[in-house]
């Protein structure tokens, strides 16, 4: 509830200040201009509800997030986090000037705020302080900015958006800078043509009097102290707590490379762990929304407190298995090993991955698909050509895999392997998935031929081999280029199969494996073979089909009744 509030009350907030600043943007046309678009942008928040909800949005946000950094154990922040917490703190500071002069006044003494007589303070009678507003603008953008950005970047979607609105984030505020440069522009020549009668009249006209212009001045030394003590009291408070809390003793964190981290009363594993100086992924800067920091919790899970609203939540949207949980949620009062499962410099997309896929033993289906004669293919093609079919073949292959749930998981030339049952425990589904998307490479590669026939010398034919075991699967790769693929004697045992179709001259090959735990019925024209593969010293009873396996209709797609009749293929 409380994350919530905070985004909430900032989006209000930062609706606010776009209002403001494109009231501003106005000013490149004339000072009248701006006051007449205030009427419907800067006016509409003095409408009561509205200035009733953004004064509420103002004090949420600023006291939930100074909160929040007097509960921080650790200042080891990101960059980023550090510039939106630095900014934001000089908010109040840079700001206090302005709505004293402003709204404060306008409601104590009834003068009114029009763009004009504001723009003469910051013009005329005091130009420092319309440096400071220039300042104050570009802050509170940035602030509000990064915020937006660091809450959208882990939604899908958003990096089809992310250049408009960088695009967007950078005009606003120009528009807005270059009004208030053009008003104040005119204002000056305003001022040197009408002299000191033009001021008297405009201070006149704006009701200014010798107790408004008093009121401001008392008030600038008590909203200068109370800006600084709402800016500098989190760090205050929280220094307080940081020297009761060296007089107790807190849980320690133990991880598998034997080092050890001591967790200060009440802090959370991730800020136990980056005070410690090791490095751990927290994309969105530990409020519960990216998964980036999971761990692997061993001793000491079953004293943990149960995961949150916010926690559960995430772990449920990554189907995390029993153990996996947030560093950024969990404040362990006990002992507890822990694993991170994903590196240090992680993205907002392997957030979305499934939970504990990091060098996790796992049952699996390894698919196995090559695609036959593409050497003769390379002879009597252009490079460009060759390029052009292969890329259409992995386009297709990989749609199919992602309709029937299949993870493509390497790339080897002019084939491919794909894992199912990574986001399920259920064997009979993600056998039947299997089939299924064994089933949809053929049907699209028909497709291809038939839309590649006047440029294809030959026929496009493949195999595919298929077969049910344990794997080690996790995150492998190179840093920072790593993908999720796995290892094991059934990789092995699946690229093996694979080969066969070649020998029996069928597009696929089934281990037995798959009809014993999937449910499914033999093809009535099948032969069981039993032989040991290439490299394996024992045998491997499969099937060469010429059909695909009828699937039950316990299946979330169940296939046709009649299966598909599968392309012969020469030995």
């Amino acid at each position: 509830m409380i994350p919530k509030l905070r985004l909430y009350s900032g989006l209000t907030l930062f609706g606010y200040v776009l209002t403001h600043l494109l009231n501003h943007a106005a000013g490149i046309i004339s000072p009248e201009a701006m006051h007449l678009a205030g009427q419907y942008t800067s006016s509409l928040w003095k409408f009561p509800p509205l200035e009733i909800l953004l004064f509420a949005a103002l004090l949420v946000h600023f006291f939930l997030a100074t909160g929040h950094l007097t509960q921080r154990r650790s200042l080891r922040l990101r960059k980023w986090e550090w510039a939106q917490l630095v900014l934001g703190l000089c908010i109040p500071v840079l700001l206090f000037q302005h709505i004293i002069g402003t709204r404060i006044v306008e409601l104590g003494h009834g003068i009114d705020p029009s763009f004009e007589r504001v723009l003469l303070d910051l013009v005329i009678f005091k130009p420092e302080n319309g440096v400071l507003q220039v300042l104050t603008v570009l802050v509170v953008w940035i602030h509000g900015c990064i915020g937006i950005h660091f809450w959208l970047r882990i939604k899908p979607g958003y990096t089809h958006w992310r250049g408009i609105l960088g695009t967007l984030s950078v005009i606003v505020p120009t528009l807005a800078l270059a009004g208030f440069a053009a008003s104040a522009m005119e204002i000056l020549r305003r001022t040197e043509a009408g002299g000191r009668g033009y001021l008297v009249s405009v201070i006149e006209k704006a009701g200014v009097t010798a107790e408004g212009a008093a009121f401001f001045e008392r008030m600038l030394i008590p909203g200068l102290i109370v800006s600084l003590v709402l800016a500098g009291g989190p760090f205050v408070v929280r220094q307080i707590r940081q020297t009761l809390d060296r007089a107790r003793r807190g849980p320690v964190l133990n991880l598998p490379n034997g080092r050890a981290a001591r967790v200060p009363p009440g802090a959370t594993v991730l800020e136990a762990l980056r005070d410690a100086g090791i490095d751990i992924a927290s994309v969105c800067g530990g409020r519960g929304r990216c998964t980036t920091c999971r761990i692997h919790c061993g001793s000491g899970l079953d004293q943990l407190d149960m995961p949150g609203r916010v926690e559960q939540a995430a772990l449920r949207s990554i189907n995390a298995p029993h153990g996996l949980r947030l560093a950024c949620q969990i404040r362990p009062q006990h002992d507890l090993a822990v694993a991170p499962l994903l590196a240090p410099n992680a993205t907002a997309r392997d957030g979305k991955r499934p939970g504990g896929l990091s060098g996790s033993e796992r049952q699996v289906v390894v698919l196995f698909a090559d695609l036959r004669d593409s050497t003769k293919l390379g002879e009597t093609k252009m490079p460009y050509d060759v390029l052009f079919i292969l890329n259409q073949f992995f386009a297709e292959m990989t749609d199919a895999l992602r309709q029937t749930g299949g993870l493509y998981a390497q790339f080897n030339g002019d084939g491919l392997m794909a894992l199912y049952g990574l986001d399920t425990r259920d064997t009979e589904l993600m056998i039947h998935q299997a089939v299924r998307g064994a089933g949809e490479m053929l049907r699209r590669m028909d497709q291809l031929n038939a839309h590649l026939e006047s440029e294809l010398p030959h026929r496009l034919r493949m195999g595919i081999g298929l077969h049910l075991g344990e794997a080690i699967v996790g995150e492998m790769g190179p840093p920072g280029r790593e993908n999720i693929s796995a290892i094991g004697d059934t990789i092995n045992t699946a690229a093996r199969l694979e080969s066969r179709t070649k020998e029996h001259g069928v597009s696929l090959v089934m281990s037995r494996a798959l009809f014993d735990h999937g449910g499914l019925e033999v093809p009535a024209d099948a032969v069981l073979h039993e032989v040991a593969l290439r490299g394996k010293a024992q045998n491997v009873a499969y099937y060469a089909l010429e059909t695909l396996p009828e699937l039950p209709d316990i299946t979330e797609n169940p296939t046709p009744s009649t299966p598909p009749a599968l392309q012969p293929q020469p030995a």
